[in-house]
């Protein structure tokens, strides 16, 4: 197959991502990506990306290299596409397709109401950034930040999906906002951790310094003011204080558990969260093992093994699942 006819097949997959066709050869693309095949290009994709990480932006050896690979498997495996692809200026091709997938690695950049902007994305991984003012920002799996390239105009304003926890630099002249899909977080100067729970926009806010304000944007009169030690959420357009039942809340930032009696089922869903993973049970019956431990900074495949060897289990990965079972006897 000629070369120009394959880099035809590739523009139209990054111009696809990068929103840069109508809505018919859109059509057309979803079409063939539905097929069997295309959805096991996707997932190679996945996997090649997953060795990107903490990059400043996603575009470099790297990434060429796993894209050169997709390509090559797009040329070989595809018949010619028979819509029709006009060029244009990209701007982050590579993070595009990942960030709409839903499955993305990385930082990327793009223009935004004329202002450049970075977005990191996570999957099965947590992240670290630190944004032009001097705020830390630590990423949990499966979230995603998009924030200005440098901040201007009279708020320094990030856009969070999923679940972070923020240091922020002070600077009273400019306040710093947090958007999620409902709620509008704005503080001078502090640390919190936020969670939006669901693409409803529900969302949880815990505060271990300063002062935050907590307001719906579906109606700004609601707020409510929080301060250190404080919980609050925001559920069905309802805005709560609320007390933190589960003593391992932030363990996903701090890396220390504290298990008391707890079910193995319970102690899954925490490590989950707190080592963006995926660990599972084989059998149901493991989910009511009670455990009593204190992990303090340890890997989860340590953290794993001293449970194993707790319960007498085994553990082996599946692709992006860790299973833990009963040995055969």
């Amino acid at each position: 197959m000629e070369t120009r006819t394959n880099n035809k097949y590739w523009e139209n997959i990054t111009a696809y991502f990068s929103r840069e066709l109508s809505d018919g050869e859109l059509i057309n693309i979803e079409t063939w990506a539905d097929g069997q095949d295309g959805k096991e290009l996707l997932m190679e994709m996945d996997r090649k990306m997953n060795t990107v990480e903490k990059a400043s932006f996603m575009y470099n050896e790297k990434t060429d290299l796993a894209w050169d690979k997709l390509n090559t498997r797009i040329q070989e495996e595809k018949p010619e596409m028979s819509f029709f692809f006009n060029p244009r200026n990209l701007v982050g091709i590579a993070a595009s397709i990942i960030v709409l997938l839903g499955v993305g690695f990385g930082v990327f950049k793009l223009l935004q109401n004329d202002m450049e902007m970075n977005s990191l994305q996570t999957a099965f991984n947590q992240s670290r950034v630190e944004l032009a003012d001097g705020t830390i920002v630590h990423l949990n799996g499966n979230s995603s930040l998009v924030y200005p390239v440098e901040f201007s105009g009279e708020t320094r304003s990030v856009k969070l999906t999923g679940e972070a926890y923020f240091d922020v630099k002070s600077d009273k002249q400019h306040p710093f906002v947090i958007e999620t899909n409902n709620a509008r977080i704005q503080v001078l100067g502090t640390s919190f951790n936020v969670k939006a729970l669901n693409s409803q926009g529900d969302v949880e806010v815990m505060v271990t310094s300063g002062k935050v304000s907590l307001q719906d944007i579906q109606n700004p009169t609601k707020e409510l003011i929080l301060e250190k030690g404080d919980f609050a959420s925001l559920i069905n357009n309802e805005l709560q204080n609320r007390s933190v039942s589960d003593e391992n809340y932030l363990a996903w930032q701090t890396k220390f558990l504290n298990f008391n009696n707890t079910p193995l089922r319970e102690v899954v869903k925490t490590l989950n969260r707190a080592y963006a993973v995926q660990i599972e049970l084989a059998e149901e019956k493991l989910g009511e093992l009670p455990l009593t431990s204190k992990y303090d900074q340890m890997s989860v495949d340590a953290l794993l093994d001293a449970m194993c060897l707790t319960f007498g289990l085994d553990k082996k990965v599946e692709g992006e699942h860790i299973i833990l079972y009963s040995p055969t006897p």
